[in-house]
């Protein structure tokens, strides 16, 4: 593969608005928001199993290059479950990067294939799934954090576990003390 060729393929004039857009977009949310993100193991163990995904279901059709993008799903479930320790923002990142790989990774088997770079990455423009899968997966995320905070105020994702007085118990740590004795 010569990389003039990649080059042009990913800088035609549809993906200006295909990849270079979201690409920007991409930077500037993680310059703003990477500091803030908490438990990024499990965020780049996501990213991992989100770019795997789509590598792995990726198929050529008469329309092009499809593929299952996991993080569509992924992150705006994260975004609910984690609270503020994922921004909700950095789900766009997370989703441009976790469809651009599989979609480049495609581009260069078609490449193999046939020996010419014939799709440019992002060619659909404002079509293209590197354009619409992170601001679709943004939305969601956007929607899931606010219902997210509406159920953190009524004690649901909470890490602290809610023992009654009246659950049978009656203080007693019934773990520590094998006679059940108080502490």
């Amino acid at each position: 593969m010569n990389i003039l060729q990649m080059v042009n393929g990913m800088t035609g004039p549809l993906s200006q608005e295909g990849f270079v857009m979201p690409f920007l977009i991409s930077l500037a949310l993680s310059f703003k928001y990477l500091r803030r993100v908490q438990d990024q193991q499990i965020i780049l163990g996501f990213l991992l199993f989100a770019v795997t995904m789509g590598v792995c279901t990726q198929y050529w059709g008469i329309t092009g290059l499809h593929l299952l993008t996991g993080g569509f799903v992924i992150w705006p479930v994260l975004v609910l479950l984690l609270g503020d320790r994922l921004p909700w923002p950095m789900v766009y990142p997370l989703a441009f990067v976790g469809t651009l790989i599989p979609d480049l990774y495609g581009a260069g088997m078609a490449d193999h294939w046939t020996s010419r770079w014939f799709f440019g990455v992002g060619g659909a423009g404002f079509h293209d799934g590197l354009f619409l899968v992170p601001l679709e997966t943004l939305i969601a995320a956007a929607l899931l954090h606010h219902i997210g905070i509406y159920l953190r105020k009524r004690g649901y994702f909470d890490r602290r576990a809610n023992m009654p007085v009246d659950s049978g118990f009656n203080g007693i740590n019934q773990r520590s003390h094998s006679t059940g004795e108080r502490p």
